[in-house]
């Protein structure tokens, strides 16, 4: 029997090879379960011996030799064999690696995406998916910090947004002051969202604060202050304000037009409305307001002008009787006496528009025929007589010697006053 291993002879009894000092039994124990199998499967060392057993020839040279040359290999082979295997591992390491750093910075890149869209809560589940993976990537821990910052901004201006349904203005005020506080400083394209949100909050509460304003507003001075604001608002609801704040215009306007026409005050009124229409131009209750107060003011003036006409008129008129009709004959009285003399007292009257002064008068005397009998001048008294007042004067003329007779004022002379 020989050794399958190294080829040296042993006995029957050996369970170790002296020359290599392998196990024999066990060997021979895998001969006999193996069968036919096992021998279509030996090697080539294995072969030759057991054709050497059949025949008995020696090849054992042969087969010494090619079993040293396979030893020979293995102090050079393991070592290489070794650089291989720590080479595969490192690649695969390294793909492994790589392939979770490119997952991190796909989890990172859908974690902002997120975040810019505005869905927070999937952005910091991705983020910190990340973050599990590569606990070091200091990147990772920033995006998770801000997206947690905007986070919270977001609740704090949703909440300023529920305070604001329910009217309460004061606390959804002091929330967007402290939201605005939060966001000094901060310039990342995350933070826009938010900052359109907040900007979105604060003009509704503007215009709330505006609307209620409104309340203690009674002047178009003061309404069109705060339609200024209103116009620097861009929303809808301040779109509404300033519609409503256009209506008071109109009516306060409307009412102090009416009043002003009523005092024929027809400039102010004028002013008024159109001062009003530069906000309301195509309003129809101010354009027919506009068009009464001119349609008034005309008649207004055209009467003034009629009244102004008849004034010069009237003035020329008694300027005229001031001027030659100053004077009015009331009544005369006359009384002939025995020695022909006919006694005359007369009543006169200021009938001018001013103070006269200085009265001179001139009379005639006619008989029953018309004849003139007698004629003279008088000096009215008192001297100085208000318009209305009355006056007289007396005199004789003497040689008249009839006894119906008329005595006629003749001319009359005075100084106005």
């Amino acid at each position: 029997m020989y050794c399958h291993h190294c080829g040296k002879k042993r006995t029957d009894d050996a369970i170790y090879c002296m020359k290599c000092g392998r196990l024999l039994a066990a060997e021979e124990e895998a001969d006999e379960n193996a069968g036919a199998e096992q021998a279509a499967g030996l090697s080539e060392s294995d072969l030759l011996i057991e054709a050497e057993n059949r025949n008995g020839h020696q090849i054992m040279p042969k087969v010494m030799g090619k079993r040293e040359a396979s030893r020979s290999v293995w102090p050079w082979l393991t070592p290489l064999l070794l650089a291989v295997v720590m080479a595969v591992s490192l690649f695969f390491y390294y793909t492994y690696q790589s392939h979770l750093n490119d997952r991190v910075l796909e989890l990172q890149a859908e974690g902002k995406a997120a975040a810019m869209a505005g869905h927070y809560a999937e952005a910091l589940d991705k983020l910190n998916d990340a973050a599990d993976a590569r606990p070091a990537f200091a990147a990772v821990q920033a995006d998770i910090e801000i997206v947690t910052d905007v986070a919270e901004l977001e609740r704090m201006v949703a909440a300023a947004g529920k305070q604001l349904e329910n009217q309460l203005l004061g606390e959804a005020e002091q929330a967007l002051e402290q939201a605005r506080e939060r966001l000094k400083g901060r310039a990342e394209p995350v933070y826009a969202k938010v900052k359109d949100q907040m900007e979105t909050c604060q003009v509704k509460l503007d215009v709330m604060k505006l609307a209620v304003e409104l309340e203690g507003l009674t002047t178009v001075d003061e309404l069109e202050a705060k339609l200024k604001v209103a116009k620097g608002l861009d929303s809808e609801e301040a779109a509404a304000v300033q519609e409503q704040i256009i209506a008071r215009i109109i009516d306060i306007s409307y009412t102090e037009a009416e009043a002003l026409l009523q005092k024929k005050d027809y400039t102010d009124a004028l002013s008024v409305t159109v001062r009003a229409l530069a906000f309301a131009k195509d309003n129809e209750r101010l354009t027919s307001l506009e068009k009464r107060i001119q349609q008034a003011q005309e008649q207004y003036e055209k009467m003034e002008q009629q009244r102004l006409e008849q004034a010069m008129q009237k003035a020329a008129e008694e300027d005229l009787k001031n001027q030659t009709a100053a004077v009015e004959v009331v009544n005369i009285v006359t009384t002939l006496d025995e020695f022909g003399a006919l006694h005359i007292e007369a009543e006169l009257k200021n009938a001018a528009t001013r103070p006269i002064y200085s009265i001179s008068i001139e009379f005639t005397v006619y008989d029953a025929e018309g004849n003139e009998v007698g004629s003279g001048t008088a000096e009215a008294m008192p001297n100085y007589v208000e318009p209305g007042e009355t006056m007289s004067f007396m005199d004789t003329v003497f040689g008249v010697f009839a006894e119906d007779t008329t005595v006629v004022v003749d001319h009359a002379t005075w100084y106005l006053d």
